[in-house]
């Protein structure tokens, strides 16, 4: 095909303030044969007026008002299955696309499932700053690369685009799965490959509403900080017993893949009153450069010792800082 249908599936909700800027810049793209698939999980500010003004001078712009509120999940799921192209891609309602994303992202795909890129941070006021959202700090990753998104994730949906055959694996999305795009990075990766391109390609609006008072640190005593670092650890282990759970359902897996999660799943599961799992370290220890490869590498042992790691262990810790 020399011209193949890209479809992008946008969700929005009260995306008012923002919208335009982001419709703009997929309008703009030098890649013309799109269709813009928007469903509305129930706004109440004038995000269906900017729609609807949008559609009126684009005709591929299409919109779907939720009757209920599914959530933005579900509501990603809703919008991909209603894309005809033969290529999706994600789009948020807030950020703000390169000219050329799509254009290179048809150019570089070739025989993967999937192709992504990292992403530029910017400020609710559109400033634009000099950070990628994933590196320096930490890698993307290409190929078979399923045992990278056991912990952790590089594929934000804002930055992907993926063939239409990855539909019959990747709907409908599990309802326990903490985020839509980190099933898909491990669906094309675990059925095909992905890959990225080097050059980051979307603009990802970081603003005020966004920042959490941890992520600021402002924690109010010690105990304050104490009671969010182990809130902040049991929740990371409950994602993680979610997203390993799902994953396990794909039924192409290797046995390496199946080991490293069923001996996971048994430290995970018992992480509030254990201290250290001996096996479980020794298996991530062995394949640490396939598990946290999206951590660096002079990082990577640091993190085998944090999954292993139970929550007693976690306490002790922080009393000794």
């Amino acid at each position: 095909m020399q011209n193949p249908l890209i479809s992008i599936a946008m969700c929005t909700y009260n995306g008012g303030k923002y919208l335009k800027d982001q419709l703009d810049s997929i309008i703009k793209q030098t890649y013309k044969n799109i269709e813009i698939i928007i469903c509305d999980d129930g706004s109440t500010d004038n995000t269906i007026d900017i729609i609807k003004e949008y559609s009126k001078k684009h005709t591929y712009i299409k919109l779907f008002q939720n009757e209920v509120n599914l959530g933005f999940v579900k509501n990603f799921e809703k919008s991909i299955s209603l894309c005809h192209g033969d290529y999706i891609a994600l789009a948020d309602q807030d950020d703000i696309w390169k000219e050329k994303k799509l254009e290179q992202f048809i150019l570089n795909i070739n025989d993967n499932l999937l192709i992504y890129s990292d992403a530029i941070i910017m400020d609710g006021d559109g400033t634009i700053s000099n950070k990628e959202l994933i590196r320096p700090k930490g890698n993307l990753v290409k190929g078979k690369c399923n045992k990278a998104f056991l912990f952790t994730n590089c594929v934000s949906g804002n930055t992907l685009m993926f063939k239409k055959e990855l539909l019959k694996y990747i709907l409908p999305i599990p309802e326990t799965i903490t985020y839509h795009d980190i099933w898909i990075a491990f669906v094309a990766s675990s059925y095909g490959t992905i890959t990225y391109t080097e050059e980051a390609l979307t603009y990802y609006r970081r603003y005020a509403e966004q920042i959490t008072s941890t992520r600021e640190k402002n924690y109010k005593s010690l105990r304050d900080r104490f009671n969010t670092k182990k809130d902040s650890n049991i929740k990371s282990v409950k994602d993680a017993i979610d997203n390993i759970l799902v994953f396990k359902t794909i039924n192409i897996l290797d046995n390496e893949i199946k080991e490293i999660m069923e001996i996971s799943l048994k430290h995970l599961t018992t992480f509030k009153n254990s201290y250290f799992n001996n096996k479980l370290f020794r298996i991530l220890k062995k394949y640490k450069d396939e598990v946290f490869a999206i951590k660096k590498e002079n990082k990577r042992m640091k993190y085998v010792r944090r999954i292993s790691y139970g929550l007693k262990a976690h306490i002790m810790s922080f009393f000794t800082i």
